[in-house]
């Protein structure tokens, strides 16, 4: 696992396929683009996808079934999914996350599996006191905030402003009582049983709901002042699902020093390591069902060249979010309205983020460590880095800041207007020159949130979720679903057939975190392919 370092860099962009994932293993690995599907045309278990689940079921497969034949098919030429850690060249040490970016200690499949892989993991500050919002042309920190002479222009009574108002907990109650008390054992009992005005709370859409019980400014405030809007698709029971079954967000963040990319990538390490083969560039194009249980599944994979090979499976694992499982062009699979129901259970969420490198770590003027400061120009959120106490000594800032911007729903459509097209194969990424339309916008509105002008970014980089194969940043129970009833169904969309489906996806309550990824794909393994818990799992 040494050497690790999952970052690409400005200009001259670390292969981290090529020269670590691949490095020192098997000659297969090390075989020309255009021969990586050139493959066995028999294996016991293909994996495609090379993100955090499809690397971490290789790794528990190869570490628990060694007389296993597995492989992992990655359709692009990095490992990671949508952990995805970048630098800029002049600051190396300085990562920042295009992606999934954190983790918490309640997290347990993903805090003891850091733990087992020995990643060194730091605090990640979120909200600290000099922060700022920015709301409605009025910046203030947040221990400013809320004082009764610190107050935004909201049409919302002075004391929903304060850090400790319990106006959203009393608008919940009118809907779940005793919500602000409920405990995860009594909200499994009740949850899928509540109705409100005569319909079930997976039949509400959650900005429906809100607007029923919000009037449109404490609406506008509570989507304001936390950074995220209320996604139009998604359904309220899964909302609420995440905020009383899933960890305390108040709790401390954790994150991988040098990069959280570093989790796929070293599970791809050790899988090699182990005989797993890891192969980039090489696109599922087709996956044909066997007529009989038992029989083998075959595959056609096509390679950078376009060229294919055929390959036979017994058992087929698709780690893989919705529109990429739709983006296999021949599965006929699909068509079964089932099969096809299960996948479109989910809408995926825009999301998109853009990093500025400057030249000093400017907010320390303003006494800003790091952590998230919040606004609502399009921008959405800003995160600190380089001067963050969390740091370790092997994360120097080379002398730079990074400022990451970070939005989701519509402002994402605000942001793909000032970038151009990136091609293909770059799957939302791109460099930008610090002059760029979307670096110097994002510049602007740092300023106005910060309250100051800061000096003038060096250069810039763009990461769009909403571009193929992802299809946004993170998924969502679609209206009418209860996920915690389907997600089974999901994870073995053919009964009788070794097809199975893992990923964060459709998690039930862990959507849009690494956990969600981990834990679909420990209990897919050990419900499907009898592997029994790992004491490291505690």
């Amino acid at each position: 696992m040494m050497g690790l370092m999952a970052i690409e860099a400005m200009g001259s962009a670390m292969d981290v396929t090529r020269r670590t994932v691949l490095a020192g293993g098997a000659a297969l690995s090390i075989l020309p683009r255009a021969a990586r599907a050139d493959v066995d045309a028999d294996t016991d278990v293909a994996i495609v996808g090379g993100g955090v689940a499809g690397t971490y079921a290789a790794w528990r497969l190869a570490s628990e079934q060694p007389r296993l034949r597995i492989a992992v098919f990655e359709m692009s030429d990095r490992i990671g999914g949508r952990l995805r850690s970048i630098a800029f060249r002049e600051a190396p040490h300085l990562v920042g996350e295009a992606g999934g970016m954190r983790f918490l200690p309640a997290h347990k499949h993903v805090f003891n599996l850091v733990r087992q892989l020995r990643l060194p993991a730091r605090g990640y500050p979120v909200i600290e006191p000099q922060d700022h919002l920015a709301l409605r042309g009025r910046s203030l920190t947040y221990a400013e905030a809320g004082q009764p002479a610190k107050l935004f222009p909201y049409n919302i009574p002075p004391s929903d402003q304060a850090p400790d108002s319990r106006r959203y907990v009393q608008g919940i109650e009118k809907i779940i009582p005793g919500f602000g008390h409920m405990t995860p054992e009594r909200w499994l009992r009740i949850r899928s049983d509540i109705r409100y005005k005569g319909r079930l709370l997976k039949d509400w859409p959650t900005w429906a709901l809100m607007t029923d019980i919000f009037t449109a400014e404490e609406n506008r405030f509570l989507q304001d002042v936390g950074g995220y809007d209320i996604a139009p698709l998604g359904n309220a029971l899964g909302d609420f699902d995440e905020e009383l079954l899933g960890a305390d967000l108040s709790k401390p963040y954790l994150t991988i020093a040098g990069g959280y990319q570093k989790l796929p990538l070293a599970l791809a390490a050790e899988s090699r390591r182990l005989g797993v083969r890891v192969l980039t560039e090489t696109r599922l194009a087709s996956l044909s069902t066997p007529n009989l249980p038992g029989q083998a599944f075959m595959l056609g994979l096509v390679d950078r060249a376009g060229r294919t090979t055929a390959l036979s499976a017994r058992r087929v694992v698709l780690a893989l979010p919705r529109r990429a499982l739709e983006l296999i062009e021949d599965f006929p699979a699909r068509r079964d309205p089932r099969v096809a129901g299960l996948i479109a259970s989910v809408v995926c969420e825009p999301a998109c983020k853009a990093f500025l490198l400057y030249p000093h770590v400017w907010w320390r003027d303003l006494g800003i460590d790091g952590g998230r400061s919040v606004t609502d120009m399009p921008a959405r959120m800003f995160y600190a880095l380089g001067a963050e106490k969390e740091r370790l000594a092997s994360e120097p800032n080379n002398g730079f800041g990074m400022l990451m911007a970070y939005c989701c729903g519509a402002d994402v459509q605000y942001w793909q207007q000032l970038v151009p097209a990136a091609p293909r194969e770059a799957a939302g990424f791109q460099w930008l020159p610090g002059n760029s339309a979307l670096a110097l916008e994002i510049h602007r509105e740092a300023g106005l949130t910060y309250g100051m002008q800061p000096p003038a970014p060096l250069a810039a980089c763009f990461q769009d979720w909403t571009v193929n194969p992802h299809g946004g940043g993170w998924s969502l129970w679609r209206q009418g679903i209860d996920g915690m009833e389907l997600a089974a169904s999901v994870m073995n969309p053919i009964p009788g057939h070794e097809l199975y489906i893992c990923g964060e996806a459709y998690s039930p309550y862990y959507q849009s975190w690494v956990e969600g990824a981990v834990e679909r794909t420990e209990l897919m393994l050990q419900r499907h392919f009898g592997l029994k818990p790992p004491r490291w799992l505690g």
